[in-house]
């Protein structure tokens, strides 16, 4: 006999519920960093620890062709952050995914030694050194866009080209750090941002920096705090006090980088606005902007194939 429409709801009910109850259960930010693994592995590219001066540093690195660094911004690591990119850059490239100290799996030798961008531009550099790649393209987004902007004026040599992605590096001018700070509920304190204290802080957080936020319920938000943004907790603070205190740099700064460059931005970033990728476009020599219109401050991930296209074309 067929079931009855309040049957047929109370069974779709009860589906729903047992699929959050196993859902909760598991641990879905390690299930989807095993899938995007899985998935380089598909395109021949392999995760290994990398010793350096500084620590130990996973990457993430194969393929054939003209080296590719892809650097990650501050909230989570190469694999969150490039599963759309590698595979698409993986037929023709030397691709290098990092996962920066403090991030991911990669921790330097003394807790205090790393606690900047410069340090971790000084550590990539000695990277490429190691795994034998003289010069590469460098992709970096956020807090590693401010890493690359590093890589391009301490190592110039390394760096044949620049795509910076809303990128951070410009210090903001006082009308910019108000804006950023109204984005955010009038908090000023870059660590209150980064580092959400609570679910309910991330979701705020997610909110704000995605034009189009994804749903995620309070479980994962709640794996995400403890295996992202909470992992090496009091070393994430302490970058982010590096950077408010002098770690941002002025305009004129960057007219020595030499490397041809893209700067990818959001239309609708809260946190490094559009009128800094403006500037930064005027700052850097032959610069050229390209403004994603349905991105907030991540446009490869709210526009993976534009994002992949712009990129390819540039390298």
């Amino acid at each position: 006999m067929r079931k009855s429409f309040p049957a047929r709801r109370l069974a779709a009910t009860a589906v729903a519920g047992l699929f959050l109850f196993f859902a909760a259960s598991c641990n879905v930010v390690r299930l989807s960093r095993e899938m995007a693994l899985e998935d380089f592995r598909d395109h021949g590219i392999q995760p290994a620890m990398v010793e350096l001066a500084a620590g130990r540093m996973r990457v993430f690195a194969g393929g054939e062709g003209p080296a590719v660094l892809l650097v990650h911004g501050f909230g989570v690591g190469a694999l969150e952050t490039w599963k759309r990119q590698v595979p698409a850059l993986s037929p023709g490239h030397r691709v290098i995914a990092v996962d920066l100290f403090w991030f991911g799996e990669s921790v330097p030798r003394d807790p205090a030694g790393v606690s900047g961008a410069p340090e971790q531009a000084d550590a990539l550099a000695e990277l490429l050194d190691t795994l034998g790649v003289p010069h590469a393209a460098v992709v970096g987004v956020s807090f590693g866009g401010l890493v690359a902007l590093e890589l391009a004026l301490r190592h110039p040599e390394k760096v044949v080209r620049l795509i910076l992605v809303d990128a951070a590096g410009l210090a903001p001018t006082p009308a910019e750090r108000a804006e950023i700070a109204r984005n955010f509920g009038g908090v000023t304190d870059l660590t209150r941002v980064l580092i959400p204290a609570d679910i309910y802080e991330l979701r705020r957080f997610l909110e704000r920096v995605y034009h189009h936020p994804p749903f995620i319920p309070n479980f994962a938000l709640q794996q995400v705090l403890e295996e992202e943004f909470w992992k090496h907790r009091p070393a994430k603070a302490r970058i982010c006090r590096v950077i408010l205190d002098g770690g941002l740099h002025p305009a004129e700064d960057f007219a020595a980088i030499r490397a041809p460059t893209l700067l990818v931005w959001g239309r609708h970033d809260p946190l490094v606005l559009l009128s800094m990728g403006r500037r930064l476009e005027q700052a850097i020599p032959g610069a050229r902007l390209s403004v994603f219109e349905e991105s907030g401050h991540l446009p490869m991930i709210e526009e993976p194939e534009r994002f992949n296209r712009v990129m390819r074309e540039f390298l």
